[in-house]
């Protein structure tokens, strides 16, 4: 069975802003199948919006083509989660807490704190991919 992740803004803009890199790593697992990515319509949203900032310069076409990694079929449904020190991030706690495997891959840990955060496990993309 598939790993099943919740992925941070943060590391959607990177996988788009760094071929190559980790988090471009973690997108292509998606994309060959590795991992499924797990996501609300919160979530989908926020990533449309931070990637269409005109200072990433991405093309409509080029952010629908990333965001296409998000399966419909994998969609969760908006959740309670705890309270968090930025509510915005809420929402991917929430998505992952609706997930088998309650993960979130976060570059900022530190939003998420561990004991706020229970029973999800949050991981920073270096730390997924080891799990692959």
């Amino acid at each position: 069975m598939r790993p099943v992740w919740v992925l941070d803004t943060n590391v959607v803009v990177s996988a788009a802003l760094t071929a190559g890199g980790t988090c471009d790593q973690v997108m292509r697992a998606a994309i060959e199948g590795r991992v499924v990515l797990a996501w609300s319509a919160p979530m989908l949203a926020e990533y449309r919006e931070v990637l269409l900032r005109p200072k990433f310069k991405f093309s409509p076409s080029t952010v629908a083509a990333l965001l296409s990694a998000f399966d419909a079929a994998h969609q969760v449904p908006v959740g309670a989660a705890p309270e968090l020190p930025d509510p915005d991030d809420e929402v991917f706690l929430a998505a992952a807490l609706g997930t088998p495997d309650r993960i979130l891959v976060t570059g900022n840990a530190a939003h998420f704190p561990a004991k706020l955060c229970r029973p999800a496990k949050i991981l920073t993309p270096a730390a997924a991919l080891k799990l692959l």
